[in-house]
């Protein structure tokens, strides 16, 4: 299946209908973040199965070839498995965000996401402090779940991502946060940039996240220092680091701009495609909008990282970095952006 999903990836490259998308099916949310308010919205919303598998086939006509299942909580909506065996079935690499580990633990949900070829489970992990995790995300024990739950994904074929935010407690120590991630046995590391966001249906905020921009560039750099080191397990590309440095330094010394609506899309759960989770502008609602509907300019108004790192795919040659750095990994990258 891997190798349909792979060619899939290709097929769309060569079509110049390449992207990616983030769907979220569902504000519910166990985790109370202090850096995110969609826990606290009402009501309540789960996306409905019927029209979630028609979104989904409407983006995979639309060439998305990666889609990123989110919440709130995703785990919580009862037909995950359905929507991960639709994206499977149309050959879309995808991957399950997950905030709380318990949810990992039950309904064989590990074994029955397998079984829908699920590709990856990316958990949030924002500290090697077990208390201060927990605080973060104002679930008890939230660690020692975290290693059952690893432990299970252990005997399955599943890969594992811990999910790390830059936030105030990890900017200048995120040597040891990858490094307990490793001990734990993820696979890979994935880093979120901070930013706030006003939308109405993803904010995002708080005191965690009110770093300076000179401490989030010691985070990045840091973590540029770790990825060239090796055995970081860190996935995010040297040349978005640089890139998001270059922004932070100067927005318009950033090199790369996002595609954020045009490569790269948010789905939220009425079906709005936005262009991501922090411009209040709707394109359009996937389940009638035309793929046409998705052309807009670049981007150059935040730093927020699924969007950014997934846009350097789109920037010609200057792009020939970046691909050889998700194919190959840091070294190749390294001598060429020294």
């Amino acid at each position: 299946m891997a190798l349909g999903k792979n060619r899939n990836i290709f097929k769309n490259f060569i079509k110049g209908k390449l992207r990616f998308t983030e769907f979220a099916i569902t504000n519910a949310c166990i985790a109370k973040c202090s850096f995110c308010e969609i826990w606290k919205q009402q009501p309540k919303v789960f996306v409905d199965k019927d029209k979630a598998l028609t979104a989904i086939d409407r983006l995979a006509d639309f060439g998305v070839s990666h889609l990123t299942i989110t919440g709130g909580e995703p785990l919580l909506h009862p037909n995950i498995v359905d929507f991960v065996a639709r994206a499977t079935k149309r050959k879309m690499n995808n991957a399950v965000l997950d905030a709380a580990p318990q949810l990992l633990m039950r309904n064989d949900i590990l074994k029955r996401l397998e079984d829908a070829g699920c590709d990856l489970l990316s958990i949030s992990f924002d500290s090697g402090d077990p208390v201060i995790m927990s605080e973060s995300r104002q679930i008890p024990d939230i660690m020692g779940q975290m290693a059952k739950a690893m432990e299970m994904i252990s005997k399955t074929t599943l890969k594992t991502m811990a999910s790390v935010l830059i936030w105030n407690d990890n900017y200048d120590k995120l040597d040891e946060v990858c490094r307990r991630a490793k001990n734990m046995g993820y696979d890979f590391i994935s880093l979120n940039y901070p930013t706030f966001s006003k939308s109405q249906v993803y904010p995002l905020g708080g005191e965690g996240i009110s770093l300076s921009r000179e401490k989030v560039i010691c985070g990045l750099k840091g973590a540029i220092r770790l990825k060239k080191a090796g055995n970081s397990g860190i996935i995010n590309s040297v040349v978005s680091m640089k890139n998001i440095i270059n922004y932070l330094e100067d927005p318009a010394r950033a090199k790369y701009r996002c595609y954020g609506g045009t490569r790269v899309l948010f789905v939220d759960w009425f079906f709005d495609v936005r262009p991501c989770m922090q411009l209040p502008n709707v394109l359009g609602n996937i389940l009638t909008m035309d793929e046409k509907d998705l052309e807009l300019p670049s981007c150059n108004d935040c730093n927020m990282s699924w969007y950014r790192d997934f846009s350097m795919f789109f920037h010609g040659l200057r792009s020939v970095p970046v691909w050889i750095d998700s194919l190959f990994g840091s070294k190749d990258v390294i001598y060429m952006n020294k």
